[in-house]
């Protein structure tokens, strides 16, 4: 199958969150803006600030640090692993509900952006492996990956509505009607991979958000594809335990139930369980992969004056606390930092430079806290000293 047409230069040149396979197939061929090519300094210098060649520069430098590659972090490996694993010993189940997974973890770790990844990623290799199966005559007949965003307070129906959008299949009738159409066009498209983002807006605890619950249930039952869940604090929702929490959480492992407080869902027995949490540097491995995804994104710079290695030496640290381990923070604060060195013509992204950012409220909170906390050491240090001074000046 061949890309779509690229867009012309006077249509938005950004990439929404895919609601149907033609805004998915945009994401799968999008090719982010190429790193301009920078004349000169002194000639960049010497151009007036109304030359619209230096207009024209800014901007493009602009849209390519707005899209800044995104780092391929141990973490989506790992998942890429799992997920690729899951697909290979799903294709070919009997029927019934082939095992899923769900991604768990907290706000802005990624967790979004890593499944498109790698659902991008597959769909990529099964167009170099099978290019009959995209060929122009099949176009969009086969799509083996859907990708769905759930809403607040959604319904069974609205997620059969979302699913059959998405395929340009009718969504008039009945519930029942809907759900067929849905079930038959899955089939029919070959779809092998269902990705269901925000599972945690399934609000269990009413009666609708239990009546989706099964409905994912049912979708897994009668559709031979995999499917993946991401939310926030899923393993504490009725999610997996109509009898509400279920434990301490656990990282990257197979999850350990104590006695329940209530029954099970059919989800918590069809679905493995694992966490994304963010970057922590308690350890010299993860100090090592934190560090490598800093220097990634630094060394995609398009700045004049930029030290070279300056964020991924001197301020690893300092970025941590910034954005408290958070891959969309530091991504966020990168980001804005280099435009905003480009627009005060300092062409280097300095600690003052990322000072002067502000953050999500979220992450502004969490450094507020750090800041404190380390103010506080430093004092009760200070005051250990200076007893240790007093007690030095009286003995002698």
């Amino acid at each position: 199958m061949a890309p779509p047409p690229k867009e012309s230069d006077s249509t938005h040149p950004g990439l929404a969150e895919p609601r149907t396979k033609e805004d998915w197939f945009a994401y799968v061929f999008y090719e982010p803006p190429p790193r301009p090519r920078l004349p000169r300094y002194d000639a960049y210098v010497a151009m007036a600030e109304d030359d619209p060649e230096r207009r024209r520069l800014i901007r493009s430098r602009n849209r390519y640090h707005s899209a800044l590659v995104l780092a391929w972090t141990p973490s989506v490996q790992y998942f890429e692993s799992e997920i690729t694993e899951l697909l290979d010993a799903n294709e070919m189940a009997p029927p019934g509900a082939r095992l899923g997974l769900l991604i768990d973890g907290p706000p802005t770790v990624g967790k979004s952006t890593l499944v498109k990844m790698i659902g991008r990623k597959f769909e990529q290799d099964l167009r170099e492996d099978f290019p009959e199966r995209f060929a122009p005559e099949r176009l969009g007949a086969y799509v083996p990956v859907v990708y769905i965003s759930l809403a607040d307070q959604v319904t069974p129906k609205q997620i059969s509505i979302a699913i059959a959008r998405y395929l340009n299949v009718p969504t008039g009738g009945t519930k029942d009607t809907i759900d067929d159409r849905v079930l038959t066009a899955l089939t029919a498209c070959g779809t092998q991979l269902l990705i269901f983002d925000d599972l945690h807006f399934l609000d269990c605890s009413h009666k609708e958000g239990r009546a989706s619950n099964d409905h994912i249930k049912f979708i897994a039952n009668h559709v031979p594809c995999t499917i993946i869940g991401t939310g926030v604090d899923m393993e504490n929702s009725p999610l997996l335990s109509e009898g509400g929490p279920t434990g301490p959480v656990k990282r990257n492992t197979r999850v350990k139930f104590p006695p329940s407080s209530g029954p099970r869902t059919q989800t918590a027995g069809r679905f493995s369980r694992q966490e994304l949490a963010p970057f922590t540097l308690d350890s010299k491995p993860e100090i090592t992969q934190w560090v490598g995804v800093i220097n990634s994104l630094e060394s995609a710079l398009a700045l004049y004056r930029h030290e070279k290695r300056s964020l991924t030496r001197r301020h690893w640290r300092y970025l941590h606390d910034r954005t408290n381990g958070s891959i969309a923070g530091l991504h966020a604060l990168i980001r804005r930092s280099a435009v905003r060195a480009v627009k005060l013509g300092t062409e280097a992204i300095t600690r003052e430079i990322m000072d002067s950012i502000v953050l999500s409220y979220d992450h502004e909170r969490a450094y507020a806290k750090v800041v404190e906390l380390r103010s506080r050491q430093s004092s009760n240090s200070r005051s250990k000293l200076d007893k240790k001074s007093s007690a030095a000046e009286g003995s002698a």
